[in-house]
Order: C-alpha cells, then structure tokens, then sequence
C-alpha cells in the first residue's frame, strides 16, 4: 500500500509505504499520524478502511451502534473451518500460478525489449537513409524528405546500371533544347534527269552553210573569233584584216538569238540544279539540339541522311558538270547521261522531323523530376540491400509472433488464477453463509462484558430499535446496582469509554459484511494517558488480530500508530523487523516499522530496517529523543528530556540527593522548580555540549558513569 504525500506540507517524502500486513507506525502528537489514517481512508479506494481514533470514531447520537457476530454453532464452526483449508490450498495454488505467471512477465519484458531494439534498428535505419539521401549532392530529394518519406519509397526500391545512372546525372545538368525541321522540297531526280538529257541531246542549227566551217572546232574558232572581234578589226589569229563580208556570212552562219536561246536554257537548268544542290549541302543536323534520349535515333538518321545527300549532290554534280560542257557543243547533239536515280531523302527527313516534334514538345521539368525519382529510388535500393531490411522485418515480426505466443500463455495462467479467485470468493461466500447461521446481536454485549468483567464496574446491554430487527443500540448499566441503573456514555470516564470503544471496534470487524472487499485495519492512539489499567486487554486484542494475517488466512492489513512508548513496545514483542522465524520459531513475513519525528514544521519519515534501529523501553526511549534533540541543535527542547531522564532514574534507583549540591544542574534540570517559560530564560547562553557535560557530571558524581555513557552511545545507533 503506497500512500501519496505529495499535498502534505508536514511530510518531508512524497509518499510513504507500508508495504507489509502488519504495519507499525510511532510518533508523537502533532506528527501527522491522524493525517495518515485519512490520506490511507481517501485513497484505498478499493479496501474497507476501518479506522479507531477513539470512543468518538464508534458512537454516534451518543449511542453505540449495534452490530452482528457468531454464536458457538459446531457445526458451521467445523464447515468455517473446512471452507478455510480450502482458501488456504486456493492461495497456494493461485501464488504457484501467480509465480508462473511472474516468470512470464519477464519473458513478456524481455521479449517487449527485444522488440523494441530491433524496432529501433529499423527505424533508425530509415531516419539515417532519409537523413543521406535528402544530404545527397545531387539534391534529388526535397529539403522535407524525412524517414516516413524513405519508409514510403522502399517499395519503389529500384536498381539502375551505370550507364542509367549516369544518364539521369546528364538529364539533371540539361537545359531546355529546341531542335530545327528539315524543310526541303521534294526534289525530282528522274525529271531532272530527264530534262537534262534532254538539253544535251539538241544542238543550234546553222542558218546558212558555210563549207570551211565542216567541224566543230572550226564552228568553234569561228564562234569565238565573231564574239570578239568587231568589224574594221584584224584577226588575232592570223592578223589579216576582216572583211564586212566574212562578217556578213558568220552572222547568218550563227543566229544570235538561237544560240542566246539556247544558252539561256543550258544557263537556266544549270542555276536550277545548283540550287537544288545548294539545298541539299546546306541540310544540316546537330545532335546538341537534341535531349539524350534522342541522341542515338537522331545519330541515325544523320548518317543515312548523309549517305543519301551524297549521292544526291554526286548525280546533281554529273548532270551540272555535262550541262556546263555543253556549252562548248551548242551545234551538236551530246550524248544522254544514262544514271541511276539517287534514294530519295523524303521518308528519313519525315521521321527525322517527328524526333523534332518530339524531342521539342519534353517536358524537361517533368524529366529532370523523373530523373530524380530514379536516381533517389536507386539509393534507396542500395541502402535496403545494404541493411538488408527484408531480413531485419522478418526478425522484427518473427519476434512479435513469439511475443503474441508468450502474451497467450500468460493469458491461460491469468484465467487460472481468475478461476481460483472465484473459488475463493465462493467459498467466502459460504462462509458468509455459516456465519448467517450464528448470527446474534446480543453476543456484542456478552463479549464485551466478558473481557471488562474485571476491571469495570458496569455492563452493557443490547436495545432492539424494533421487534425483528437486528440493527439497534446499547446501553450502559451499572453491574451492582440493584435498581437496574442506566448511564448515559458520556458519563463514563475517557478511560473507560475508550476501552469500550476499542473492543466495540474490535467485535465490529468480524461482523458480517456482503462487501468483498478486504480490510484495512487501522488503530490511530489506541492508548492514551489514561489507559495503562486496560493496556493489557488492548495489546491482547490486537495482536489476535495479527494471528489470521500472519497465517495468511485474510489478506486483510493491520496499521498500528501511536505516541505511547510503554505500548509500543509491548504490541510489537515477538514481531519480525525482516522475513524470518520469530522467537516461537514460526517462519512469516516481516513488518513495516515506521518512525514519525519533528523538526521544525515537518514530520521526518524514518524507516526501521531492524530492531537495533528501534527503541525497546520507554526509557530508552527518553534517551532516543535527548539524542534527536541533540542532534538537531535543540538545547532548549532538551532541558525537558532530561528532567525525565532523571526523574526515571532517582525513581527505579531510589536515589533522594541526584544533584548533590550542583545548584546549577537542579537550577535547569530540577522538576519541581521552573516553568517552561522559567527554564529557557535560564539557560544562560548554554550551548548543547555544555547541558550534556553538565548532566553528565551529575550521573558521574551518583556513581553512574557508565550508565550515562552507555545509553548516551545507545541512543545514537
């Protein structure tokens, strides 16, 4: 049971366990002990919390409220008995289960931890892989990419070859490219051809014969000499001069606008094939104008469109080179070139322009994106081959199988101590049911009365509020009046009243209750100053209580707090500071031993770990708290425990003259000569030191030395 202390200014922890069944707690008043009992009652909220500060926390309009308890039936005393066997082998085997059930939480932890590691790998293996690829120099990743991005694209993993990762690299580096269209009429070789021949094969016809002029070299020289030379001139040749009449006879032998006719047409047809060679040596492709993944188709065609324009330009040349001669042969036919038609270029420039089309219509954004794609997916790729996370998800799930297997198995051993846990509340239940058969409220009373039969001078009775009803009151009567004479409770000493109260309180606990729930058994100040007569019964009564807990046949828990020393010590005789055997050799469970002490406005919360920490009577305990006040520079506070001291110790040593005229010491220590107030106006400025010498030499002149140093020694462990 943890209690939360974390709102209570007093307390100098946070909170505060008592851990074990049986819990004790000491602690001076005003150290926070009934704060405890109503943070325990505010907080097991799953327990039956009976608390006992007192004949107050039992009466109320000044009665005692009446309750139930069993008769002495034989009979559901042996079936309470053999219901009992039965919940303790039920406990037994329920904690064999709960402890298989324990070695399968650590093999759940163990598993959870496995899990979590390799879960870590895997997801720090895609945060370092996000963290690289969004880092990589090629900037082919947004400035965003994380591991969920990387986690998502795993998928799409993909491996490029060199030569495709290097043509992704290129298409990142590109800029926007516009290639040029061929634009070339359709050239007609075989009309060209045609009308060529066509031309060399005429010839000028002479308008008059001339007999001289039989060949053509003769025509020729003559054709020449006409042309530049002018009438009144001599020939260059042989440097006679020319007659009008031989000029006369030349011009009619040569018609001047036939031959310019005829010139004109070989002149003409001349200039049409320069042209249309012009245009094909001028067809130029450039394979920079184009993005790569056209490079190769476009290589293609410009080498077999080189190969066709060659042989084009080669049979335009031909038929060129036989017009221009023919120049020279206008008054004879020539003979027809008889050649074979070049390829025509038309199909490869149409495929050639639709590579432009479509190498101009990229989008190069949309490219370079999908460059980008490719070459991230190729990374991730690598680095999933590298981590080969295929393997290391199979491990994680391999391991989240196995921890599903162990989870069901811890399943099964919870169901079985489920079972046991409804078998032991049915047998409770019938428990409950012997107990119905021995139910009387009358017995309160007789019990009552017989454990106060030697110590009080009257007796309680049982009141029924209604005939058939079994909640009513009781009532005080005097035990030898003979006039039947009744008190009312607050007539009846503190003494008296709480020990009425503690064994009402005490009888309440085994009443019959349907609430499953177990108990929380909580005695705040169960003595107090005026109950030493009664101690005995008090210290009887709880420690029966811890006789069924020690047992373990109720898991009910016991707190027992208290201020008074002489009771402490005597509650707690024979209990275990530690697992173990106690003095009658019975091996059980420990207890909690807590001490409670001031300092300043806090409570210390101090744990007991064993019995050497604790105080075993009530002197020792005088001597505990001088040393406390001691230690905590309290000079002042310790003037009172030191009165008590020696007040203790002239008493049991029938000692009359303890100071032996050290006027001094009985000046501060004397009981009967100062005030409170009176005592510290009268410490002079004494520190702690010189108050413990000063008693110390008092015990030292009574003979008492080593007594003084050995309690003084004690009370410091």
């Amino acid at each position: 049971m943890k209690i939360d202390l974390k709102e209570q200014v007093l307390f100098d922890v946070d909170e505060l366990l008592l851990d074990r069944p049986v819990n004790f707690i000491f602690g001076k008043n005003g150290t926070g002990k009934s704060t405890i009992s109503k943070l325990i009652r505010k907080q097991a909220i799953d327990k039956d919390v009976r608390i006992y500060q007192g004949i107050k926390s039992v009466i109320t309009n000044g009665k005692l409220n009446s309750v139930t308890l069993g008769e002495d039936n034989v009979t559901a005393q042996k079936n309470i008995e053999i219901f009992e066997k039965k919940i303790v082998d039920f406990e037994a085997s329920k904690a064999d289960f709960e402890n298989q059930k324990q070695d399968w939480i650590k093999k759940i932890d163990s598993k959870e931890t496995e899990i979590t590691r390799q879960s870590n790998k895997i997801k720090n293996f895609y945060t370092n892989s996000a963290r690289n690829i969004k880092n990589n120099d090629l900037h082919i990743a947004s400035t965003s990419y994380n591991q969920p991005n990387f986690k998502e694209e795993v998928k799409y993993a993909f491996h490029l070859s060199e030569a495709e990762k290097a043509e992704c690299k290129e298409y990142l580096k590109i800029d926007e490219k516009v290639a040029k269209k061929i634009n070339l009429n359709v050239v007609n070789f075989a009309n060209i051809l045609e009308s060529t021949n066509s031309i060399l094969e005429k010839k000028v016809e002479e308008e008059r014969s001339v007999i001289r002029l039989n060949s053509n070299a003769k025509i020729n020289f003559a054709q020449t000499g006409i042309a530049i030379h002018e009438r009144g001139e001599h020939c260059s040749f042989c440097g006679n001069p020319i007659s009008d009449e031989v000029f006369d006879e030349l011009e009619l032998f040569f018609s001047a606008s036939k031959i310019k006719e005829f010139e004109i047409e070989l002149a003409n047809k001349i200039e049409e094939i320069r042209e249309v060679k012009s245009q094909i040596e001028t067809i130029t492709i450039s394979e920079e104008d184009f993005y790569i993944q056209f490079c190769d188709e476009v290589k293609s065609y410009k080498n077999e469109l080189e190969i066709i324009t060659k042989e084009q330009v080669q049979f335009l040349t031909i038929l060129e080179e036989a017009l221009d001669f023919k120049r020279s042969q206008l008054f004879s036919a020539s003979s027809p070139k008889l050649l074979t038609l070049p390829k025509s270029s038309k199909v490869i420039i149409q495929q050639y322009n639709n590579v432009v089309d479509r190498n101009n219509s990229e989008d190069i954004f949309r490219l370079k994106e999908f460059s980008r794609d490719l070459l991230r997916f190729d990374l991730v790729y690598t680095y999933v081959e590298q981590f080969d996370l295929t393997t290391e998800i199979e491990q994680l799930s391999k391991l989240e199988e196995e921890l599903s297997a162990v989870k069901t198995q811890s399943k099964k051993i919870g169901a079985k101590i489920g079972e046991i846990e409804n078998q032991i509340l049915e047998t409770r239940e019938k428990i409950s049911i012997e107990i119905e058969k021995t139910k009387s409220e009358k017995k309160l009373a007789t019990n009552i009365n017989k454990k106060l039969e030697l110590y009080v001078p009257f007796q309680l009775e049982h009141i029924e509020t209604n005939l058939g009803e079994h909640q009513g009151y009781y009532r005080i009567r005097n035990k030898f009046s003979q006039n039947s004479e009744y008190r009312d409770i607050d007539t009846l000493s503190e003494g008296e009243k709480n020990i009425i109260g503690f064994l009402y309180f005490v009888e309440k606990l085994n009443e019959n209750l349907d609430s499953p729930l177990d108990k929380i058994i909580i005695f705040d100040d169960p003595m107090d100053s005026n109950d030493d007569m009664m101690q005995y019964i008090i210290v009887t009564e709880i420690q029966e209580l811890m006789k069924p807990i020690d047992k373990k046949k109720t898991k009910d828990v016991l707190v027992i707090m208290t201020h008074n020393a002489h009771f402490y010590i005597n509650v707690k005789y024979n209990r275990l500071y530690e697992d173990g055997k106690d003095r009658n050799g019975v091996t059980r469970l420990g207890d909690r031993f807590v001490r409670l002490q001031k300092e300043n406005s806090s409570t210390i919360i101090k744990i007991l770990d064993s019995e050497g920490q604790d105080f075993s009577t009530s002197y020792e305990l005088l001597w505990k708290e001088l040393r406390f006040l001691y230690n905590s520079d309290r000079p002042n506070l310790m003037l009172n425990s030191i009165r008590r001291i020696i007040e203790t110790f002239t008493k049991f040593n029938r000692i009359d003259n303890f100071y032996i005229g050290n006027k001094e010491a009985q000046k501060l220590f004397n009981v009967n000569s100062h005030s409170i107030d009176d005592l510290e106006a009268e410490l002079n400025g004494k520190n702690r030191d010189q108050i413990i010498d000063l008693m110390k030499k008092c015990f030292k002149e009574n003979q008492a030395e080593n007594h003084f140093k050995f309690h003084w020694k004690a009370a410091n462990k």
